[in-house]
């Protein structure tokens, strides 16, 4: 029987993990950068990860409650032991939504919930055709759901978190030594330049300040959209599907 599982799992056509919040691959999201901001920021409040994921079709063969379920385990959509992670699915052509919420958010994000949300708050503006405004109020009505729940952020995302620079503890007093050694090697060296006559013609310098040339560069002026890392969450199964 697990191997009978893992083939059905493996026949899930699912694609590549995102690398946004937002994912709009119908074109129908003028707001996307800025959706995709307010998702990071909630991440860094509370630490929950919510995705919106918008295309025309379903991969074949793939019913959406599958590609839910695979997507929160494969994508890893919330922190590992929290499960705390949902995803709005939207296929336009298809005409079919679903709400997959992760183990940790079924507590607020309950079935009911899910399916409240779609049916009362995101179909009715898709049925008028502003898929817009539906997935943004259907967003709003997601987070302002789960908004209770006892997770806490740190104020970075994910990814901002493995990308920072942690010295481990150990490697602080070998580097002290190094830059007090260093300190006075050039604090000698420096005695032994004031000794010495320069020449009116030592105003060139061996080296100029560049700031175009500079070595590195500030990353952080390219991060204006903020990047999804998946969490480590190992699934869902709760959730609302729904059409229009």
């Amino acid at each position: 029987m697990p191997a009978v599982l893992l083939l059905l799992l493996a026949a899930v056509s699912l694609p590549p993990k995102p690398d946004h919040y937002v994912t709009d691959r119908a074109g129908v999201l003028r707001n996307a950068n800025a959706l995709n901001e307010k998702l990071a920021n909630f991440e860094r409040q509370t630490s929950d990860q919510i995705l919106v994921y918008v295309d025309q079709h379903l991969p074949p063969n793939t019913t959406i409650e599958e590609m839910g379920s695979e997507a929160m385990r494969q994508w890893g959509v919330g922190r590992k032991g929290q499960d705390n992670g949902a995803i709005l699915f939207v296929f336009v052509a298809d005409r079919k939504m679903r709400i997959e919420v992760g183990y940790g958010l079924e507590g607020s994000l309950t079935d009911a919930n899910s399916k409240r949300i779609t049916s009362t708050v995101i179909k009715p503006e898709f049925q008028r055709g502003d898929y817009e405004a539906g997935i943004t109020k259907g967003v709003d009505a997601i987070l302002a759901t789960i908004h209770g729940e006892p997770y806490g952020g740190s104020g970075r995302t994910v990814r901002e978190t493995a990308r920072r620079i942690v010295i481990p503890l150990w490697v602080w007093p070998p580097v002290v030594v190094f830059c007090i050694g260093l300190f006075f090697l050039v604090f000698r060296r420096r005695r032994g330049v004031m000794g010495r006559t320069f020449t009116s013609g030592s105003s060139s310098s061996s080296w100029s300040r560049d700031s175009s040339s500079s070595s590195w560069s500030n990353s952080s002026s390219s991060s204006s959209s903020s990047s999804f890392e998946g969490g480590g969450g190992s699934g869902g199964g709760g959730g609302a599907s729904d059409s229009w």
